[in-house]
């Protein structure tokens, strides 16, 4: 795929993002299918933080994984034949692309600008969470996997990579867990609020492309092995429609004998939080 096309489509997903408001608030029926609970936050966030948090202390300060650096252990004949169809040497133009596509799709969540404004803050939480959550899952599991990137195995590859130990830190791709966390938080949440919608396949298919677009990019700048994107694509859909879901009424109506409901409001005019027993 071309440099060309990328920027086509990053430049339409920002259109679409930009232009959400005026066309979906015409247009749509809104329903409110999420709420907050001073439990389930507590219990989401803490986690997220514990996960996101532990694993920055173990890498950048207990330095838990050992980054010793052989050049003779690079044998491609070693890497299964599924592996180096995708493997390809460092390219820094892809990489900074790659990057660029990321942060399109986490940010498609903005277009739930479109709410009102009292749903905001149970929007904002619920992904904070999903990004805390997939975040620590993929930090831990690089942590705890020794994987070389594929551009190891070939000539040219970065030294600063090397130097900073994030040469065997492949599995799985980041870069590709945030963008499925975001693509399928926004498709669960928009699908929900809009259930009618015939805006939902859009959406989706906006979303998706964006994430599966960034994991084509970090196989094709060489930073990751094809079952690297894959796990990380697995991981981030999973945070993504497991943390909303964890937020709806049907969810909180398994528990409501057993703890309270609240509800939190944040707007213009102020922030306003109600907990009936």
């Amino acid at each position: 795929m071309s440099l060309k096309k990328i920027k086509s489509m990053i430049v339409g997903a920002a259109l679409f993002v930009t232009c959400s408001h005026s066309v979906f608030a015409a247009e749509l029926e809104y329903v409110q299918p999420f709420a907050l609970n001073p439990v389930n936050e507590g219990i989401q966030l803490s986690v997220g933080a514990l996960l996101s948090g532990s694993a920055l202390v173990c890498d950048k300060f207990v330095h838990l994984k050992k980054n010793e650096y052989n050049p003779d252990d690079w044998d491609m004949s070693a890497i299964p034949n599924l592996e180096q169809i995708f493997m390809r040497p460092y390219s820094k133009p892809l990489h900074v692309v790659g990057t660029v596509t990321v942060g399109a799709a986490m940010l498609t969540p903005a277009l739930f600008a479109i709410l009102p404004s009292n749903e905001w803050l149970t929007i904002g939480t619920m992904y904070a969470e999903t990004l805390l959550l997939a975040n620590g899952i993929k930090e831990w599991t690089k942590l705890l996997v020794y994987r070389a990137r594929p551009y190891m195995y070939f000539d040219g590859f970065p030294q600063d990579k090397v130097d900073d130990g994030d040469w065997n830190c492949s599995f799985p791709s980041g870069h590709t867990t945030l963008a499925f966390a975001g693509a399928a938080f926004t498709t669960m949440v928009f699908c929900q609020c809009f259930p009618d919608s015939n805006w939902n396949y859009a959406v989706a298919g906006i979303s998706f492309g964006l994430a599966t677009l960034t994991g084509v990019l970090r196989m094709a700048s060489g930073n990751h092995f094809f079952t690297d994107v894959l796990v990380g694509a697995i991981i981030g859909t999973a945070c993504g429609f497991a943390v909303p879901y964890m937020h709806t009424k049907a969810f909180y109506g398994k528990f409501e004998k057993k703890s309270g409901r609240a509800n939190a409001a944040l707007s213009p005019a102020g922030f306003s939080f109600t907990y009936n027993f």
